[in-house]
């Protein structure tokens, strides 16, 4: 009976929450199974995960959100967050097959898995593709004073071990998060997410990169407004510094775990 009244309430909550996401449709075809596969076997990869159903709902939906920012880029995409990261492990171990047909029926091709010791390097330029196309769903500007919801993810949800994005006077920072899911370090400025690094990297235009310098200034002569489009769950810290993400690539594996305090931070890529 205690079984039967947890499961309505869990089917009540993902309901909930995916009659507001963009990808409802798509949320409907995700296997029922993925929930309790995921509360038994995420644990084990991603030590202190909360197993509660709204948790998993909105790592979800960030998922989708991630496959639909690969699936537009023309480059490796980087997984920003461990939350996410950890519904995408517990379906490929469920069910592979079935996860790349939901790929190619909902995002127009297969999203290939490869962890981020394996992308020789690279993970800080794919999370600078994903930052641009997630704020491109967002409806943000590509290199706006904003973090879109992707970004967000593991802050808000406060993902053990997860990876910290935040707004810092303007410019995307980062700190790893610790077993609480709060940052374990001062954020710091990541160079390959700012304005510059973007159109370094080819990703924007010149009137877009010379529109979020604008943006960028704005916000570090008022550092209290609030950025257009960003998410409510950010906070800003001060007396961050820079950072390069070329470094070491990520501070996550494919595991999720914990890595050696790099630079920036993302669990996965996509391809």
């Amino acid at each position: 009976m205690r079984h039967a009244v947890l499961a309505i309430l869990d089917a009540r909550t993902i309901r909930a929450v995916n009659r507001r996401s963009r990808y409802a449709d798509a949320l409907r075809d995700v296997p029922p199974a993925l929930l309790p596969f995921w509360r038994e076997t995420a644990p084990d990869e991603f030590p202190g995960i909360p197993p509660y159903a709204r948790f998993y709902a909105r790592s979800l939906e960030a998922l989708l959100s991630f496959f639909d920012c690969a699936s537009r880029a023309r480059r490796p995409c980087g997984l920003p967050s461990s939350a996410a990261d950890s519904v995408w492990h517990a379906w490929l171990r469920l069910d592979p097959d079935g996860l790349e047909r939901f790929c190619r029926h909902h995002f127009g091709r297969t999203i290939a898995h490869v962890a981020s010791g394996d992308m020789a390097g690279q993970m800080g330029g794919a999370l600078a593709v994903c930052l641009v196309e997630a704020r491109k769903l967002d409806r943000q500007a590509p290199a706006a004073s904003t973090l879109p919801r992707l970004f967000a993810l593991d802050r808000a949800l406060r993902m053990p071990l997860g990876f910290g994005y935040t707004l810092q006077q303007g410019a995307v920072a980062f700190a790893r998060l610790d077993k609480a899911g709060l940052p374990q370090e001062p954020a710091r400025h990541v160079d390959q997410l700012a304005p510059h690094g973007l159109f370094a990297a080819g990703l924007i235009s010149e009137a877009e990169y010379e529109l979020g310098s604008i943006m960028a200034a704005r916000r570090r002569e008022d550092p209290g407004a609030q950025p257009d489009g960003a998410c409510g769950t950010l906070a800003t810290q001060a007396g961050g510094r820079s950072a390069d993400c070329a470094d070491d690539g990520a501070s996550g594996d494919s595991g999720g775990a914990s890595g050696d305090g790099g630079s920036c931070g993302g669990g996965c890529g996509g391809d």
